[in-house]
């Protein structure tokens, strides 16, 4: 009998089973393969018209493989510890677009902003209204090193995981205590709209979790992701371009990043946005004194920062308020000559943060290198975005208000959406043991109407008009 001859995705599926194909190959007998080689919801994916059939190749897919399997057990076991009964599925070609446009129009609302202090000396304390960093890039051109250590993709959620909106209405109660929310139909992170009008483009994405409440008549979306802190994989320069190419604004040197919170119409939803500001240009030309760039270290944490999560608020007014029409996007991006500079595209992103100056610095493939920084009022460009994806807007309003009203009829007002496969429907289910916490029962004034007191300070949303 000849020695087994195995394929690619033979010994692709054999090592993932805990078998050595090398073993096998060497034993003169019949041998069974295992028929799955690759899943399409967020399993193990191998493109065997892009890998050589050589160990080194082998080993390379087969740990990437085993990473992907651990994200979506870790994932599957997220989801299944607190979802309940599916109560609904939402396929892509169900979502019928709204009739009225979906536009920019108008300057938002700025409700509140506020900063995190850095320290992690088991206090929760922010900066009100705090500020952006402001825009002042060293001398060009400059050589920028790779991120490094442990980055946050969000303090709110990396500093209070059970109330990440919490930080938000304590500044919007320094900021605008007489503040109402009765017309809010929608409150969200930014990155929550994000993935939601990725899903109605027809995009594949996933697999994600929100977490659905409701405050009287408003929806409020929560991510729910397993880690808030990664550790930089070393090829990029966007964190560091942030910091050697702005300064901290007066007051603020303790800080970390800046957000806040805007209200604005999306067709016919008022809704309210809280996104991470990047900065701001007051009009300080690039060739004004830089600071000190001893001052400012490369990389992120060398250890992941520990933080108690239960430790009470303090606000501390510091800081001014900045202008939504100096806010600025910053990005890197790798440069290549062939390609003449293409825009970088992130257009939903400045349409949802309703930021219109973006500034970009091309680096040199590899090296860091910046030579340049591309200056943009994109305020055109994101028009045409709009444009272009006003059907997929019209998408995504739809959704949220039809999310709205199912929320409205749910007993607990609390709900798990998650996507569970990357091309998959949207599926609502019931949350156990679910409620929205505010954080402190003092918030509830920004409803006009009384909650219902739960334990540990925190209210379940009442049905809209009670």
């Amino acid at each position: 009998i000849e020695p087994v001859s195995f394929s690619f995705e033979d010994k692709i599926a054999l090592a993932l089973q805990g078998s050595s194909w090398q073993d096998l190959q060497t034993i003169n007998r019949t041998v069974e393969i295992p028929q799955q080689t690759s899943t399409n919801n967020g399993g193990a994916i191998v493109r065997t018209d892009a890998i050589q059939s050589d160990p080194e190749a082998i080993a390379k897919a087969l740990q990437k493989s085993k990473k992907q399997l651990r994200k979506k057990e870790q994932f599957d076991k997220r989801t299944e510890r607190d979802a309940g009964d599916y109560l609904q599925s939402i396929a892509l070609e169900s979502i019928v677009p709204v009739i009225q446009n979906v536009t920019w129009e108008q300057e938002p609302e700025v409700l509140c902003s506020y900063n995190w202090q850095a320290q992690s000396d088991n206090t929760n304390t922010i900066y009100v209204p705090g500020a952006p960093a402001k825009w002042q890039p060293p001398p060009l051109p400059h050589t920028l090193d790779q991120d490094s250590g442990w980055q946050t993709n969000d303090h709110n959620y990396a500093r209070k995981p059970r109330t990440p909106y919490e930080p938000m209405f304590h500044a919007l109660n320094a900021m605008n205590p007489s503040c109402k929310l009765n017309d809010v139909d929608v409150l969200a992170d930014r990155n929550n709209l994000r993935v939601l009008l990725e899903f109605v483009q027809g995009k594949v994405n996933g697999p994600f979790r929100l977490d659905l409440f409701t405050m009287f008549s408003t929806l409020i979306i929560v991510r729910n992701e397993g880690k808030w802190w990664k550790f930089s994989d070393g090829k990029s320069y966007g964190s560091n371009f942030e910091k050697f190419f702005t300064r901290p604004a007066e007051g603020m040197e303790d800080a970390t990043s800046h957000y806040r919170a805007i209200k604005y119409p999306m067709g016919p939803l008022n809704v309210v946005v809280r996104f991470e500001a990047d900065g701001y240009d007051d009009g300080v030309q690039p060739d004004q004194p830089m600071r000190n760039e001893s001052a400012v270290m490369s990389g992120g944490h060398v250890e992941r920062p520990v933080f108690k999560y239960g430790a009470p608020m303090r606000v501390l007014q510091k800081g001014h308020i900045v202008p939504m029409a100096q806010m600025i996007e910053m990005k890197t991006k790798a440069y290549y000559a062939e390609k003449g500079g293409s825009l970088v595209q992130c257009q939903d992103q400045l349409w949802f943060g309703r930021t219109s100056l973006l500034y970009t610095g091309p680096c040199s493939e590899g090296t860091g290198l910046i030579k340049k920084v591309k200056y943009e009022n994109a305020t055109e460009r994101v028009k045409k975005w709009e444009a272009s994806n006003q059907e997929s807007l019209r998408k995504l309003v739809s959704l949220l208000a039809f999310l709205r009203h199912f929320m409205q009829q749910q007993r607990l007002r609390a709900v798990v959406l998650v996507r569970e496969e990357k091309n998959g429907p949207l599926t609502l289910r019931s949350m156990e043991n679910g409620h929205l916490n505010l954080g402190s029962a003092e918030f509830m004034k920004f409803w006009r109407r009384e909650g219902q007191h739960g334990p540990g300070g925190s209210f379940r949303g009442q049905r809209g008009g009670r």
